[in-house]
């Protein structure tokens, strides 16, 4: 699996409140690297998602905005859910690692793995709580 570019960048682009983050995301990183998902979400939907993401990257241990950008993208290309695959379930809850390794990790899960996390994907892991998601995955 390939990883996108991202760089160190974001933390120049002062993204530690939530909104500030969905904007450099969307715009930055979206724009440029993920743009099917770019011109196909409303403006507004793009931001929700991304923080979204951003907090089920946090609920695993990532503090590191990169580290967050990389699990959001994971999100995007592979599936909503990603992470409760295997391969992807064990490097999320592996927290004795640092944020960037566990993302290195990400990308190192087999491609099988990966195929079965996309065709397995399930959207409504963006609005957790909306969906019910946390309630039922929780129980």
């Amino acid at each position: 699996m390939v990883g996108l570019q991202i760089s160190r960048q974001v933390q120049q682009a002062r993204v530690q409140k939530d909104p500030d983050f969905a904007e450099w995301y969307v715009e930055q990183v979206m724009r440029t690297q993920l743009q099917q998902f770019y011109w196909a979400v409303s403006n507004q939907g793009k931001r929700e998602m991304v923080i979204n993401g951003r907090h089920w990257a946090r609920r695993y241990g990532l503090s590191d905005s990169e580290a967050q950008a990389h699990f959001i993208s994971l999100m995007w290309k592979v599936g909503a859910n990603f992470f409760v695959f295997p391969g992807f379930v064990d490097v999320v809850q592996d927290t004795s690692r640092n944020d960037m390794s566990r993302v290195e990790a990400f990308y190192q899960v087999d491609q099988e793995q990966a195929a079965e996390a996309i065709i397995g994907s399930d959207d409504r892991f963006w609005y957790p709580i909306e969906n019910g998601i946390l309630k039922e995955w929780l129980a």
